[in-house]
């Protein structure tokens, strides 16, 4: 595959300051300033993880995903020109905010907006929590995950992304809305790396298009720590804790600055892609997950 891992992802918001709590004083990862008064958002050896881009709405920007040399990022780019993708090509200031060598950016059939860089850029100084954090899980895995909308185009984005090269298919869900009762597909992806997803599509409308993102952390104290503090901030949890059947995932969720939830949980399942077939699951979670 030409993708390697979820990198990156850019976050829009007013003001980085709102952010800044919420990375440091919730999250438990390192806030940084970056260039142009963007902050960094630091979970590992990375320079950051997610920055957050001052002066825009609330919401996910990018996706920003890694390829493992200069071949496979051109070699990706070709094919997407290929399919019709609408490339626009990165420029120095652009690879000097994300910290990589280079990049492009393009719109999938659902019209969310993706990225693709390689050579990230770090001077790889250690992360240390500033409230006792033990780590993410990041390493050979690459950000986490994230799950975003697909309401009527899901086949059209499914069979953009599980072209040779980007993604093959994990599992299968069909999740029930309570709203109306119709059951709507969710489909998860994996790139080349162990992580069982690093991206998923839904046929659920959202606001913004991005259902949740995710991040991994060491242990199951961390995700507890965490919840006791959303609590503690009166921060809206979007799911209770609860395990996943597809991934084995402990996790819950939580509405971050942006309005999308993030999913924050410990001891995802890690895959060998060579003796895998694609499954479909008829409920989400073993136990708990509960949404408000």
């Amino acid at each position: 595959m030409t993708i390697k891992e979820l990198g990156y992802f850019l976050v829009g918001a007013p003001d980085v300051e709102e952010w800044r709590q919420f990375a440091t004083g919730i999250l438990g990862a390192m806030a940084i300033d970056g260039p142009d008064g963007a902050l960094y958002v630091k979970i590992d050896e990375r320079a950051f993880r997610i920055a957050v881009l001052p002066g825009r709405e609330n919401g996910l920007g990018a996706c920003g995903w890694l390829a493992p040399d200069p071949l496979a990022f051109e070699e990706a780019r070709q094919a997407l020109l290929r399919d019709g993708a609408e490339i626009q090509p990165g420029d120095a200031d652009g690879a000097r905010l994300r910290c990589v060598q280079e990049y492009f950016g393009f719109r999938d059939p659902a019209d969310h907006w993706h990225e693709l860089a390689w050579g990230p850029i770090s001077d790889h100084a250690p992360f240390a929590s500033p409230i006792g954090v033990s780590g993410f899980v990041t390493a050979g895995l690459g950000l986490g995950h994230v799950v975003l909308a697909a309401a009527g185009t899901f086949d059209e984005t499914l069979n953009f992304w599980v072209r040779p090269g980007r993604f093959a298919l994990s599992d299968i869900l069909h999740v029930t809305m309570p709203h109306d009762e119709i059951k709507r597909r969710v489909h998860f992806l994996h790139c080349d790396n162990p992580r069982q997803h690093s991206l998923a599509f839904g046929e659920i409308p959202m606001p913004g298009g991005c259902l949740h993102i995710m991040l991994e952390l060491a242990s199951l104290d961390d995700v507890g720590r965490c919840l006791d503090r959303v609590k503690a901030a009166e921060i809206a949890i979007t799911a209770t804790l609860g395990r996943h059947v597809n991934d084995d995932m402990t996790s819950f969720y939580f509405k971050t600055p942006a309005g999308f939830a993030i999913e924050y949980g410990t001891d995802g399942k890690q895959m060998d892609w060579s003796n895998h077939s694609a499954f479909e699951t008829t409920r989400g979670s073993h136990w708990g997950h509960d949404r408000s």
